[in-house]
């Protein structure tokens, strides 16, 4: 196995190196327990070249004022919708259609002529019934010719 330098680590912990390349390591990270620790020894010796805040909790409370400032820009009032917008005003379109329908007797002829088409379905016998009453007559019949023919 082939271990990378540590100067390849510093760059790659710097964002020196392509993406492509960038890949491989972080891969090969995976893989090498002693890579990882130069690659640790790297990030190290990174953080000791940052400089050294001097005042910690003035600079998160410096953050904290920042994103609450972006956050009340992000969050803004949506724009007034107008009264058609609304879902009320859906909801109430909605029962009034159904109040009329139902008043213009729309429903009991849907249900009439649902009635009507199961009526007509009845008086018809299914395929599988008449394909059952054929072969009960064929049988019927052949029965009846041997025993005419046996007399």
């Amino acid at each position: 196995m082939n271990h990378i330098s540590y100067e390849k680590w510093l760059q790659y912990v710097r964002g020196e190196l392509d993406s492509a390349t960038e890949k491989q390591y972080d891969d090969h990270l995976y893989g090498c327990d002693q890579c990882l620790s130069i690659y640790l020894e790297a990030v190290e010796a990174m953080e000791q070249a940052l400089p050294i805040m001097s005042n910690e909790d003035i600079f998160t409370d410096m953050v904290m004022q920042r994103l609450e400032g972006q956050k009340k820009k992000t969050i803004t009032k949506s724009p007034k919708q107008s009264f058609y917008q609304k879902a009320i005003f859906h909801y109430f379109v909605a029962a009034a259609m159904t109040v009329i329908l139902m008043t213009s007797g729309v429903f009991s002829h849907l249900t009439n002529a649902f009635n009507d088409f199961e009526t007509n379905k009845k008086k018809e016998p299914s395929f599988v019934m008449g394909l059952m009453n054929k072969s009960v007559s064929l049988i019927d019949k052949v029965e009846k010719e041997s025993k005419e023919g046996n007399k």
